[in-house]
């Protein structure tokens, strides 16, 4: 009997632990997924500020969570529009221009791994001013030398470059990601 006992608690305990891995495997999922909607959610035109309204409760919300039979469904799916969503981030975050009208060393790459079309946009830090601008850059493409939209003096320039998904057919963006880089000018 003592046995028999053992077996179902070892059982049980298996069962539990099981269950404790697939319940924090989903938060980690969509904690990442909130984690990416925070990077993500200073690429919106309009955003809204929920605030303005003061805290209303959902009438459709009811109590509850995820039905365990329903975990493997859920974290499939989770993990497909990651992976959809995926942004790969590519370039020379120290590119270097003879004088502010020659051709620099960005080497802006769009990984194999991207699902979609880049276009990439460099705004300065200080004034925001837009310096460069690509076209489409298609998956598995870089550019690897460009000259700036604008002419710049010479100097170094903080810089923020966004990386923007695109849908291939219309150009309307579906997503991005930006990475801190540093501009310099020579003469």
């Amino acid at each position: 009997m003592k046995n028999s006992t053992k077996a179902k608690t070892k059982n049980s305990d298996s069962t539990k632990e099981k269950k404790r891995r697939i319940i924090g495997l989903v938060v980690a999922i969509l904690v990442l997924l909130g984690i990416l909607f925070l990077a993500f959610k200073g690429c919106s035109d309009n955003p809204a500020d929920p605030s303005a309204r003061g805290l209303v409760y959902d009438s459709e919300a009811v109590t509850g969570g995820w039905d365990e039979a329903d975990i493997d469904k859920i974290k499939e799916g989770l993990n497909e529009k990651v992976q959809a969503g995926m942004i790969n981030i590519s370039m020379n975050t120290a590119p270097k221009f003879e004088n502010g009208s020659a051709e620099g060393n960005l080497m802006i790459v769009n990984e194999t791994i991207n699902n979609y079309p880049q276009i990439v946009i460099i705004t300065r830090n200080d004034t925001g001013e837009v310096v460069y601008e690509s076209d489409g850059i298609a998956v598995g493409s870089k550019i690897e030398k460009a000259k700036l939209d604008v002419v710049l003096p010479a100097g170094t320039y903080e810089c923020t470059a966004m990386f923007h998904n695109v849908d291939p057919e219309t150009g309307a963006s579906l997503g991005c990601a930006g990475a801190e880089i540093e501009i310099t000018v020579l003469n």
